[in-house]
């Protein structure tokens, strides 16, 4: 036994009647009777009769009548899934993995990730990204523990130890024997530059005077 809407269109409008039909298989298909005819949905609706029908029935469901859902907002999965799906296709799981072993830091590899996410997705200070970032924007992939600060703080010394090793592994993933055509250098510029001739340059039209975190306005920066 259900509830099934009938619409019927009218001269100037649609009509659309509630039904209690019941269900029964007759020659191997399955057909429909309409045991009760409840009214006209719209009309129901305006006069609350609606309403009260469904409360009337809630009341004999076990538990209560469920209430109404309504989110806002839900976590994002795509973009952090992407970051991983080139984070391991780059073997720096692997990379960073062996480092944290080395370094008795199981999590290493998941911490960096979580930061390379938070800055490749929505870049933040270390503190936003643990507390807001990844506890409410954002799902991590399966498998990825989520980091404390206190470890992301500690993975950076370990960056700052493995720098070579990081550089040349990438290098040689990038630049194997089948694609040595690299044309693009991505570097985090967040405190730091490139200093050259003061000379204007066709091929480096962006080199010009601008603001230095150093203080060295008289230098032009690329």
């Amino acid at each position: 036994m259900h509830v099934k809407v009938t619409t019927v269109r009218g001269d100037k409008r649609t009509y659309r009647y509630l039904n209690l039909v019941e269900s029964f298989r007759e020659g191997g298909k399955v057909r429909h009777k309409v045991v009760a005819r409840l009214g006209e949905a719209d009309e129901m609706a305006k006069s609350g009769e609606l309403s009260r029908l469904i409360d009337a029935l809630g009341a004999h469901v076990e538990g209560g009548r469920a209430q109404a859902l309504s989110a806002e907002s839900a976590p994002s999965i795509g973009a952090i899934v992407a970051v991983r799906s080139y984070f391991c296709r780059l073997l720096l799981d692997q990379v960073f993995g062996s480092l944290g072993k080395k370094r008795r830091s199981l999590n290493l590899a998941d911490t960096v990730f979580a930061m390379v996410a938070n800055r490749l997705c929505a870049p933040s200070s270390k503190r936003r990204a643990i507390g807001d970032w990844l506890g409410e924007d954002v799902v991590m992939p399966e498998g990825v523990t989520t980091p404390s600060l206190d470890q992301c703080y500690r993975a950076l010394d370990a960056l700052c130890a493995g720098k070579d090793e990081l550089e040349s592994h990438c290098y040689q993933v990038l630049c194997d024997l089948t694609n040595l055509d690299l044309r693009l250098v991505c570097y985090d510029l967040t405190s730091s530059y490139f200093e050259g001739e003061v000379a204007p340059s066709l091929r480096f039209p962006s080199r010009a005077f601008g603001y230095s975190r150093d203080h060295r306005g008289d230098r032009p920066r690329w």
